[in-house]
């Protein structure tokens, strides 16, 4: 069974796009789609959880298009990510999934959900809300002008552990010893995502915020699986 540091890089190629995957865990049962937050990679995920959940079904791993070693131009748009893994899934003939989506992974999960009923049996929300509207705006806009700004590896660790971990001793321990385990866990990890990348995630954001286009909020009455919403005080 491979696990979240031994898991095989592969690709499929989609609209002219090579997307890169890993499949972790279990061999059979219906897999665990994970998508990733800002500006992360398949490489910065904490491999404890993963593995701890991959002992008894598989779990899926995948770069979004532009991003760590994917090709292509990360779409503008959290319906156009959610189009890019459904196409994914449908080439490597896995027709059935559950979902995980963190942060804006979790946004795009969201819309995969709405757009893509009869693929996603249950949706999990970690860190996310839905889309803006009248009375209700995303939050965290520092967390995210710091992920956007952090260049080096010091000052991605400094606002990972603002970030996800509150300032007591406890939650800072936890944070560096999940911050080790992620930055350590495998060779040739890629980095985060470069400019290009980062532009068109922040204008996909921008986007979200304001409610336009394809978004989640006037739709979610839609959403006919199970949902399960995990958020932390301050997300």
């Amino acid at each position: 069974m491979a696990t979240y540091q031994t898991a095989t890089t592969q690709f499929v190629t989609v609209n002219d796009t090579k997307f890169a995957y890993r499949l972790v865990g279990a061999s059979s049962g219906i897999p665990l789609v994970c998508l990733q937050h800002y500006r992360g990679t398949m490489d910065h995920w904490d491999p404890l959880p993963l593995n701890t959940l991959a002992l008894t079904r598989p779990i899926f791993l995948i770069d979004y298009a532009g991003t760590g070693l994917s090709t292509g131009t990360t779409p503008t748009t959290f319906s156009g990510w959610a189009s890019d893994v459904a196409s994914v899934l449908k080439a490597l003939n896995i027709p059935a999934i559950d979902l995980l989506g963190f942060s804006v992974g979790g946004f795009a999960a969201q819309m995969l959900a709405l757009n893509y009923p009869s693929l996603v049996k249950h949706l999990i929300l970690c860190g996310a809300g839905p889309s803006a509207t009248e009375g209700l705006q995303p939050t965290g806009e520092g967390i995210f002008e710091g992920f956007t700004n952090a260049m080096t590896f010091e000052e991605n660790k400094a606002i990972y552990l603002s970030a996800f971990y509150t300032s007591s001793a406890a939650n800072q321990k936890a944070g560096l010893e999940a911050w080790e385990r992620i930055t350590t866990s495998r060779e040739n990890r890629s980095d985060w995502t470069g400019p290009e990348s980062t532009q068109n995630q922040i204008a996909t954001f921008v986007g979200w915020s304001k409610g336009e286009g394809d978004v989640s909020w006037p739709r979610l009455g839609e959403l006919n699986m199970p949902v399960l919403v995990a958020a932390g005080g301050k997300d």
